[in-house]
C-alpha cells in the first residue's frame, strides 16, 4: 500500500510510488481523492493485467488467424461464427476472493457478472458452468461451510434467472483451505444479425449515456483493489467490498438489455461490474475515443449522502452503462419503463477525449479518458522454485494393500466421487436445451433450438499436475476439456481460460503463471483451438503460512455437435459389446489422485502431452463416429483406467471381463497400469462385428487402440492379466462408495 496526501488527507492505495507520480506528472497536478481511488481501481492487477498483459500476447490473434472467430481477447467475451447464422459467445472469470470472505454472495455476483459480461456482446445467455477448489471436506467445517455457500450461492442465483447450470468441476485439495477458487462460465447464443446489431465502442459526439439497473450503494467499493490483494491482507472491515447480487432484478435486465440492442440504437454497452462506474465509463469512452460530460446527481443511489468517491468506485451489482443514438434516445429509454426498470440519463459524450464527471457545479473528474484504461504493465522475475527437484523424484511405493482395497478407497475419495451432490443443487434442464444430464456425460451439451446442431461446453484442469510441471498441466488441462468435449461426439471449436495464481511479485509464483501461459499458447498453436478470451485472478495466497494455491489455469473449452444422433453418453449399454482403450498407458503417477490419496504424496513424474498423437487420436475418434462406430466414451482422467471403466459401469450397472495381458506394453507395475493418468486416452464401448473396421481404421490413422474386454451382465469387474493375478471388484460396492462421500461429509 502506498499513502498519498490529498487536500491535507492521507489516502491508502494499492498504487506503486512511481505510478502515483505518473499519474502527477500525466496531469500535470495532484488528482482528487475521487480521481486517484479511480486510478486505484483501473490501475489495480484484476482491471489492468498490468503484470499479466506482456505474457499474454504469447497467445495467437484469435481474430486474425481464424476465420470462424468473431471477437477475440479485449472484448467483454469471445465469439464464434458455429454455422447456421448462429453466433456462439462464451467467457470465465473468477470471483475467488469475495467467495471467500462472504461464500454466498461472492458465489452468486461471479454468476451475475459473468451474465452481464454476455449481453455485452449482444446474445441471450443460456447456459452456465462453475469449476470450483476447496479445501478438504473431511474434518474441516470451514471448507464445508464455503462448500457448502458457494454452491448455494450459484444455485440460488443461477436458477432464479432461469439459466441452467450443465456442468463444472470440483477439487479439494490443502492448498486450498484458506484460498477456494470459484470460477464461473457463462455461454451465450444468438444469430449473426444480433452480434453484428451488438454495441461496437464505436461512438459519435453527442450519444447519450445512460445507467440501467439496480441502484448504486455502497457495497462493492474498492472490490477490485480487494482482489488485488492477498486475503492475509485482508480484515473484517473489507466485507463490504463483496456486493449483493439480484437475480430477479438480473432476469428483467436480461430482457431490456436484448430488447434495447435490437432497436439498433445501442451504439456502446458495457456492464458494472469490477471498478464499478469508474471501469465503465473510462472504457466506453477511451475504447471508443470519445470524451464524456456526465451528471453524477443524476445517477440514482439506495443509500443517503454518499459522495463522489463512493458513487465512481461502488460495484454494486445490477447495473449497465449504454451509449445511445440521440434520435434513438425515446425508444431505448421505453424499453427500460416496458421492464420497470430504473434508468437515468447521465450525460452525452462528446469529442474531447476527456472524462469530465460533475457533482452539482463542482468538477470531481477531470481525465484523460484512455488513461484510466491503459496502465503501465510491470515486468516480473521469474524463478522455477527449488523444491520442484526433489518432488519431482518421489518414487511409488510398494502397495501395502490389495488392489480391490485401493480401488475401493479410491472411488471413494474427495475428487472422484460422485458430485451429484452439487448439481441435484442446480436446475440444469430449465430452458429445454439442456440434452445430456449432468452424470451422463463428461460435457454439457445444449440444444440450439430449431436446428439438429448442438452445443458442448467443458470446464477443467488438473492442479496437481499443474503444480509439478506448469507447462505440461496447462497443455494437459486443454486436452482434458477437449476430451470430454470429444467424449461426448463434439468437435472442439474454442477455448477461453481463468488463470489462478499465487502473488505475481514473488518470482516463483509469476514462473508458475508463466509457465502455464506459455503451454496453453503452444498447444492452442499445435491443435489449431483458438483462445478468445480470459481472465487473470492473482494474490491467491496466504501469506501468514507463505502458500500459495497450486497453479489453476482454468480452461472452458466449447464444441459443436452436427445431429442427435451423433451424441454420445458415458454409461456402458449393452452386454456383450467390446471395450477398447485408444492410447497408451505410461508410468506417469507423478500429481495423481492414487499418489495422493493412498500415499499422500504431492511429487512423482506428471503426465507429458504430445500433440501429434493427441491430434491423430481425436481424428480417429471422429472418424468413428462419422461411421456410427461408437456407442459410449469416456476419456481417462482421474484415478487412471480402472476408475473410468467403473464409472461406466454404475449407471445401468453392468459388469466388465477385462483382460489387460496384451495391453502392458511399458511392463508397468499393476498399480501404474491401473491409477496411472496418462493424458488424452478414451474408454469407448463398440459392436463386436466393428472391431475389424476399428482396427483397420486405427492402423490408418496410426493410434494405438487396443480391445481390453466385454460387457457382462454381471455387475463385477473381473480383470486378468495383472502381475498380481485376477482381480475382482463389486460395481455395486464401488456405486454405492462412489455416490455415499459428499452427502456423508456434508452432514453438518
Amino acid at each position: 500500500m502506498t499513502k498519498v496526501k490529498v487536500d491535507e488527507n492521507e489516502l491508502n492505495v494499492d498504487l506503486t510510488q512511481s505510478e502515483v507520480e505518473w499519474i502527477q506528472n500525466t496531469l500535470e497536478r495532484n488528482p482528487s481523492i475521487t480521481e486517484l481511488g479511480m486510478f486505484d481501481v483501473m490501475w489495480s492487477e484484476h482491471c489492468s493485467y498490468k503484470s499479466s498483459r506482456p505474457k499474454l500476447s504469447l497467445f495467437e490473434d484469435a481474430e486474425k488467424n481464424y476465420d470462424y472467430v468473431l471477437a477475440g481477447p479485449g472484448q467483454d467475451a469471445g465469439v464464434i461464427d458455429i454455422g447456421d447464422g448462429y453466433a456462439l459467445a462464451f467467457r470465465i472469470e473468477s470471483h475467488n476472493h469475495p467467495s471467500a470472505i462472504e461464500p454466498y454472495h461472492g458465489a452468486a455476483t461471479g454468476i451475475g457478472g459473468i451474465i452481464r459480461d454476455i449481453l455485452c456482446m449482444g446474445v441471450r445467455p443460456i447456459a452456465l458452468l462453475d469449476p470450483l477448489r476447496f479445501g478438504p471436506l473431511k474434518g474441516n467445517p470451514h471448507s464445508q461451510w464455503l462448500f457448502k455457500y458457494v454452491v448455494k450461492g450459484i444455485a440460488d442465483y443461477g436458477n432464479c434467472t432461469g439459466i441452467p447450470t450443465i456442468g463444472g468441476e470440483v477439487e479439494f485439495d490443502k492448498d486450498f483451505e484458506s484460498n477456494c477458487l470459484v470460477n464461473v462460465a457463462c455461454i451465450g447464443l444468438g444469430t449473426i444479425e444480433d452480434f453484428k446489431h451488438a454495441p461496437s465502442r464505436a461512438y459519435n459526439p453527442g450519444d447519450y449515456v445512460i445507467l440501467m439497473g439496480g441502484s448504486t450503494g455502497r457495497d462493492g467499493i474498492h472490490g477490485v483493489t480487494f482482489a488485488s490483494r492477498t486475503l492475509t491482507e485482508l480484515s473484517e472491515a473489507d466485507r463490504p467490498a463483496v456486493q449483493i447480487g439480484d437475480p430477479f432484478t438480473k432476469k428483467m435486465i436480461i430482457e431490456a438489455t436484448l430488447e434495447a440492442i435490437k432497436t439498433g440504437y445501442v451504439r456502446g454497452l458495457k456492464d458494472l461490474g469490477g471498478g464499478g462506474l469508474s471501469c465503465a465509463l473510462s472504457e466506453l469512452t477511451g475504447d471508443g475515443g470519445t470524451g464524456a460530460k456526465i451528471d453524477m446527481r443524476k445517477i440514482f443511489t439506495r443509500e443517503p449522502n454518499m459522495n463522489s468517491y463512493e458513487i465512481m468506485l461502488s460495484e454494486s451489482q445490477e447495473r449497465m452503462a449504454f451509449i445511445v443514438k440521440p434520435e434513438g434516445l425515446e425508444e431505448v429509454l421505453n424499453v427500460f419503463r416496458k421492464y420497470e426498470m430504473a434508468h437515468a440519463v447521465l450525460g452525452r459524450t462528446d469529442d474531447s477525449k476527456i472524462l469530465r464527471v460533475y457533482d452539482g457545479e463542482n468538477l470531481v473528474v477531470n481525465l484523460p479518458a484512455i488513461a484510466l484504461s491503459e496502465s503501465p504493465t510491470i515486468p516480473r522475475k521469474e524463478k522455477r522454485p527449488e523444491y520442484l527437484d526433489k518432488l519431482l523424484t518421489e518414487i511409488t511405493p510398494e502397495p501395502s494393500k490389495t488392489l480391490d482395497e485401493l480401488i475401493y478407497k479410491l472411488i471413494a475419495s474427495e475428487n472422484i466421487c460422485s458430485k451429484e451432490w452439487v448439481y441435484r443443487q442446480y436446475d440444469h434442464e430449465v430452458g429445454v436445451r439442456s440434452v445430456v444430464k449432468c452424470g451422463d456425460g463428461d460435457s454439457g451439451v445444449l440444444r440450439i433450438i430449431g436446428t439438429d446442431k448442438f452445443i458442448a461446453a467443458s470446464v477443467g484442469t488438473n492442479s496437481k499436475h499443474c503444480y509439478l510441471e506448469p507447462y505440461e498441466g496447462a497443455k494437459e488441462g486443454i486436452v482434458e476439456a477437449c476430451g470430454n468435449v470429444i467424449a461426448n461426439g463434439a468437435k472442439p471449436k474454442a477455448m477461453v481460460n481463468c488463470c489462478n495464481f499465487g502473488n505475481p511479485e514473488k518470482p516463483e509464483s509469476f514462473w508458475y503463471f508463466a509457465e502455464a501461459v506459455r503451454g496453453m499458447a503452444d498447444c492452442c498453436k499445435n491443435l489449431r483451438i483458438p483462445v478468445v478470451g480470459g481472465n487473470v485472478s492473482f494474490y491467491n495466497e496466504d501469506e501468514v503460512s507463505n502458500t500459495a494455491i497450486k497453479a489453476t489455469p482454468e480452461i472452458m473449452i466449447v464444441g459443436i455437435i452436427e445431429g442427435e444422433e451423433n451424441i454420445i453418453t458415458l454409461p456402458f449399454k449393452e452386454v456383450g459389446d467390446q471395450i477398447l482403450i485408444i492410447g497408451e498407458t505410461k508410468a506417469e503417477l507423478g500429481g495423481s489422485e492414487y499418489h495422493s490419496v493412498i500415499y499422500d504424496l504431492e511429487g512423482g513424474i506428471p503426465p507429458k502431452v504430445d500433440e501429434n498423437q493427441i491430434n491423430s487420436r481425436w481424428n480417429f475418434i471422429q472418424e468413428l463416429y462419422k461411421k456410427k462406430l461408437i456407442k459410449a466414451n469416456h476419456d481417462v482422467n482421474k484415478g487412471g483406467f480402472i476408475i473410468t471403466i467403473g464409472e461406466m459401469c454404475f449407471k445401468n450397472e453392468l459388469g466388465v471381463k477385462l483382460d489387460l495381458k496384451d495391453y502392458n506394453n511399458y511392463n508397468l507395475r499393476d498399480d501404474e497400469l491401473l491409477f496411472s493418468e496418462s493424458v488424452g486416452r478414451f474408454i469407448i464401448e463398440t459392436n463386436p462385428k466393428d472391431h475389424n473396421e476399428i482396427m483397420k481404421l486405427a492402423k490408418e490413422f496410426k493410434v494405438y487402440v487396443k480391445n481390453v474386454g466385454v460387457l457382462s451382465q454381471n455387475p463385477i469387474i473381473e480383470v486378468k492379466g495383472l502381475k498380481s493375478g485376477k482381480l475382482e471388484l463389486d460395481v455395486i460396492k464401488m456405486k454405492n462408495l462412489h455416490n455415499s462421500t459428499i452427502p456423508n461429509l456434508m452432514e453438518i
